[in-house]
Protein backbone atom coordinates (compact mmCIF):
# COMPACT_ATOMS: atom_id res chain seq x y z
CA UNK A 1 0.00 0.00 0.00
CA UNK A 2 1.25 3.47 -0.90
CA UNK A 3 2.17 5.42 2.27
CA UNK A 4 0.18 8.43 1.08
CA UNK A 5 -3.00 6.29 1.21
CA UNK A 6 -2.40 5.69 4.91
CA UNK A 7 -1.91 9.42 5.49
CA UNK A 8 -5.15 10.24 3.71
CA UNK A 9 -7.12 7.60 5.62
CA UNK A 10 -5.80 9.02 8.92
CA UNK A 11 -6.86 12.53 7.91
CA UNK A 12 -10.29 11.30 6.82
CA UNK A 13 -10.72 9.41 10.09
CA UNK A 14 -9.94 12.53 12.10
CA UNK A 15 -12.25 14.61 9.93
CA UNK A 16 -15.24 12.28 10.12
CA UNK A 17 -15.16 11.84 13.91
CA UNK A 18 -16.73 15.25 14.53
CA UNK A 19 -17.07 16.69 11.00
CA UNK A 20 -13.69 18.36 11.37
CA UNK A 21 -14.22 20.43 14.52
CA UNK A 22 -11.12 19.15 16.33
CA UNK A 23 -9.14 18.70 13.11
CA UNK A 24 -9.86 22.31 12.16
CA UNK A 25 -8.43 23.51 15.48
CA UNK A 26 -5.34 21.38 14.91
CA UNK A 27 -4.60 22.22 11.27
CA UNK A 28 -6.52 25.44 10.55
CA UNK A 29 -9.37 26.34 8.22
CA UNK A 30 -7.52 25.98 4.90
CA UNK A 31 -6.29 22.47 5.68
CA UNK A 32 -9.76 21.60 6.97
CA UNK A 33 -11.32 22.65 3.65
CA UNK A 34 -8.82 20.42 1.86
CA UNK A 35 -9.69 17.55 4.23
CA UNK A 36 -13.39 18.05 3.34
CA UNK A 37 -12.51 17.91 -0.35
CA UNK A 38 -10.42 14.77 0.20
CA UNK A 39 -13.32 13.19 2.09
CA UNK A 40 -15.82 13.87 -0.70
CA UNK A 41 -13.39 12.81 -3.43
CA UNK A 42 -12.36 9.56 -1.74
CA UNK A 43 -15.86 8.52 -0.70
CA UNK A 44 -17.28 9.20 -4.17
CA UNK A 45 -14.61 7.04 -5.78
CA UNK A 46 -14.64 4.25 -3.20
CA UNK A 47 -18.45 4.11 -3.45
CA UNK A 48 -18.02 2.89 -7.05
CA UNK A 49 -15.91 -0.13 -6.04
CA UNK A 50 -17.06 -0.78 -2.47
CA UNK A 51 -20.39 0.91 -1.66
CA UNK A 52 -20.78 -0.71 1.76
CA UNK A 53 -17.40 0.53 3.00
CA UNK A 54 -18.07 4.02 1.61
CA UNK A 55 -21.37 4.07 3.48
CA UNK A 56 -20.10 2.60 6.76
CA UNK A 57 -16.79 4.50 7.09
CA UNK A 58 -18.42 7.81 8.15
CA UNK A 59 -20.51 5.95 10.74
CA UNK A 60 -17.58 3.98 12.17
CA UNK A 61 -14.21 5.34 10.98
CA UNK A 62 -12.15 3.20 13.36
CA UNK A 63 -13.96 0.00 12.42
CA UNK A 64 -13.75 0.70 8.69
CA UNK A 65 -10.25 2.18 8.57
CA UNK A 66 -8.69 -0.94 7.05
CA UNK A 67 -11.46 -1.58 4.50
CA UNK A 68 -11.42 2.05 3.31
CA UNK A 69 -7.62 1.96 3.06
CA UNK A 70 -7.74 -1.29 1.09
CA UNK A 71 -10.40 0.02 -1.28
CA UNK A 72 -8.59 3.33 -1.75
CA UNK A 73 -5.30 1.53 -2.40
CA UNK A 74 -7.03 -0.56 -5.06
CA UNK A 75 -8.45 2.55 -6.73
CA UNK A 76 -5.20 4.53 -6.76
CA UNK A 77 -3.29 1.54 -8.10
CA UNK A 78 -5.74 1.26 -10.99
CA UNK A 79 -5.96 5.00 -11.74
CA UNK A 80 -2.73 7.02 -11.84
CA UNK A 81 -4.61 10.28 -12.50
CA UNK A 82 -6.72 9.79 -9.40
CA UNK A 83 -3.60 8.94 -7.40
CA UNK A 84 -1.96 12.17 -8.61
CA UNK A 85 -5.09 14.14 -7.66
CA UNK A 86 -5.01 12.71 -4.13
CA UNK A 87 -1.27 13.32 -3.77
CA UNK A 88 -1.85 16.96 -4.77
CA UNK A 89 -4.65 17.29 -2.20
CA UNK A 90 -2.43 15.74 0.46
CA UNK A 91 0.40 18.16 -0.36
CA UNK A 92 -2.06 21.07 -0.22
CA UNK A 93 -3.39 19.85 3.14
CA UNK A 94 0.10 19.43 4.61
CA UNK A 95 1.25 22.86 3.41
CA UNK A 96 -1.83 24.57 4.88
CA UNK A 97 -1.44 22.66 8.16
CA UNK A 98 2.22 23.70 8.41
CA UNK A 99 1.35 27.34 7.68
CA UNK A 100 -1.29 27.21 10.40
CA UNK A 101 1.16 25.69 12.88
CA UNK A 102 3.81 28.30 12.05
CA UNK A 103 1.32 31.15 12.39
CA UNK A 104 0.14 29.77 15.70
CA UNK A 105 3.74 29.53 16.92
CA UNK A 106 3.52 25.78 17.37
CA UNK A 107 6.59 24.24 18.91
CA UNK A 108 7.31 20.65 19.82
CA UNK A 109 9.37 19.43 22.72
CA UNK A 110 10.15 15.86 23.68
CA UNK A 111 12.58 13.88 25.75
CA UNK A 112 13.35 10.26 25.05
CA UNK A 113 14.74 8.01 27.72
CA UNK A 114 15.79 4.52 26.75
CA UNK A 115 14.93 2.81 23.50
CA UNK A 116 12.17 4.13 21.29
CA UNK A 117 11.47 6.91 18.82
CA UNK A 118 10.11 10.43 18.72
CA UNK A 119 8.51 12.11 15.73
CA UNK A 120 6.29 15.14 16.13
CA UNK A 121 3.62 16.71 13.95
CA UNK A 122 2.50 15.88 10.41
CA UNK A 123 5.01 14.36 8.01
CA UNK A 124 8.02 13.39 10.14
CA UNK A 125 9.05 9.76 10.47
CA UNK A 126 11.52 8.31 12.94
CA UNK A 127 12.74 4.71 12.95
CA UNK A 128 12.89 3.27 16.44
CA UNK A 129 14.74 0.26 17.80
CA UNK A 130 14.00 -2.74 15.62
CA UNK A 131 13.07 -0.56 12.65
CA UNK A 132 9.63 0.50 13.90
CA UNK A 133 8.66 3.82 12.31
CA UNK A 134 6.86 6.58 14.20
CA UNK A 135 5.26 9.50 12.33
CA UNK A 136 5.13 13.19 13.17
CA UNK A 137 6.78 16.49 12.25
CA UNK A 138 10.27 17.37 13.37
CA UNK A 139 10.63 20.89 14.77
CA UNK A 140 14.20 21.13 15.93
CA UNK A 141 16.84 18.49 16.59
CA UNK A 142 15.67 15.02 17.47
CA UNK A 143 17.57 11.96 18.58
CA UNK A 144 15.91 8.59 18.36
CA UNK A 145 16.93 5.54 20.37
CA UNK A 146 20.56 5.73 21.46
CA UNK A 147 21.67 8.25 18.84
CA UNK A 148 20.92 6.11 15.81
CA UNK A 149 18.76 8.77 14.07
CA UNK A 150 19.54 12.47 14.24
CA UNK A 151 17.45 15.16 12.51
CA UNK A 152 17.83 18.90 11.99
CA UNK A 153 14.32 20.04 10.91
CA UNK A 154 14.88 19.14 7.26
CA UNK A 155 16.50 15.71 7.16
CA UNK A 156 17.56 12.75 9.27
CA UNK A 157 20.54 10.48 9.10
CA UNK A 158 20.15 6.81 9.91
CA UNK A 159 23.33 4.88 10.54
CA UNK A 160 23.03 1.11 10.14
CA UNK A 161 26.03 -1.19 10.41
CA UNK A 162 26.51 -4.40 8.42
CA UNK A 163 24.61 -6.36 11.10
CA UNK A 164 21.55 -4.16 10.63
CA UNK A 165 22.13 -2.40 13.96
CA UNK A 166 21.69 1.34 14.42
CA UNK A 167 24.74 3.22 15.56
Amino acid sequence: MDPFVTSIVIILGKYVLDKGVELGREVGPQALETAKEMFRTVLERVKKVDPRTAQKFPENPHGYETPIADSLAEVVQADADFAAQLKALLAQYEAAAQEHAAAAGAAYHARLEGDGAIAQGPGAVAAGKGGVAVGGDVKGPVIVGHGNVVGDQSRSNVHIDEKGQGK
